[in-house]
């Protein structure tokens, strides 16, 4: 007897297949994979959350510049629904979109090593979120727009876009101005910050952002715990963090403890004295705490200059 699937049962076993697909290109730990399978099993046997699924995914092939605002909230709504958090529903979704943001990448003729490594952020991200809740899905969902719209991109081991600036600077013959254009740095937490990584970066950046900046400086500009200037005080010359910091002049610093679970993972809320002291990093920032200081972020200005 010949069995005839329905339209829905076709869609729901590309879903799965195209989750496996991408956790496996992404290196997802075993435990994630099987764990995002079962639940996309269960949206796909839930009639609410299937048509939720669909609608927005066929939003996505419409128009990649959707209104994701409404549909975050759609999706903080349904937190917990059959059991399924919302960061889980989050992170299935964009998996299941980026089929056709593949699509969008060779028809503007991005390759697909670059493709391949903007969506391993969505790697990055789901080690964060279990390091964070127990959960393997993303809790930075509003952070993911800008890949979906072709706007931001991983180029080696950093990641960028084109902004504007946004403030006032000059330095050294340099000026910038609110509307100048200028390219945005993201360090993913994706291993160590090796020097020769992120230079090799900065260059394949240059290349691809060369029309857009034919006739001005490339600047870079990063925002980020990163380039907080106590790291002079708090980390040893040789580290990797303080290399990075060298290509900017900070001009702008803040203290703030906000960024210490990128470090931590949520540690820091169970007081100072019981952080971890794994790693280097973990070690010197536990002193600098215990010590009365501190943590922060700076925005720096690295104008590029090929080598």
């Amino acid at each position: 007897m010949t069995v005839y699937k329905t339209a829905r049962e076709e869609i729901l076993k590309d879903w799965q297949a195209n989750l496996q697909d991408f956790a496996s290109e992404h290196e997802f730990p075993a435990e994630a994979t099987e764990s995002l399978q079962d639940a996309l099993e269960i949206i796909g046997a839930d009639d609410r959350l299937y048509a939720i699924f669909r609608t927005w995914e066929e939003n996505y092939w419409k128009d990649p510049d959707m209104d994701y605002q409404t549909l975050w909230a759609t999706l903080e709504a349904l937190d917990g629904t059959d059991g399924i958090s919302k960061y889980t529903l989050e992170l299935l979704f964009i998996i299941g979109i980026s089929r056709h943001t593949r699509e969008l990448y060779e028809e503007q003729g991005i390759s697909m090593e670059i493709f391949h490594d903007s969506m391993a952020d969505m790697h990055w991200k789901l080690l964060e979120c279990h390091k964070m809740y127990g959960i393997w899905g993303t809790f930075v969902i509003e952070w993911f727009p800008w890949w979906f719209r072709l706007k931001r991109f991983a180029l080696g081991r950093l990641q960028f876009e084109r902004i504007t600036f946004g403030d006032e600077y000059e330095k050294d013959g340099l000026i910038l101005h609110k509307d100048s254009p200028v390219i945005n740095v993201h360090i993913p937490s994706c291993g160590p910050l090796d020097p020769e990584a992120f230079k090799a970066s900065y260059a394949k950046a240059a290349e691809f952002y060369k029309e857009e900046f034919q006739d001005q400086p490339l600047v870079f500009v990063c925002n980020s715990w990163l380039l907080f200037p106590a790291h002079k005080e708090i980390l040893p010359e040789y580290s990797n963090i303080r290399a990075f910091m060298n290509d900017f002049d900070v001009y702008k610093s803040n203290e703030d403890n906000g960024d210490l679970w990128r470090i931590y993972y949520g540690a820091e809320e169970k007081g100072f004295e019981n952080l971890p002291e794994n790693t280097g990093l973990e070690r010197a920032y536990k002193k600098w705490l215990m010590d009365g200081h501190m943590a922060g972020y700076a925005r720096g200005v690295y104008l590029y200059r090929p080598e």
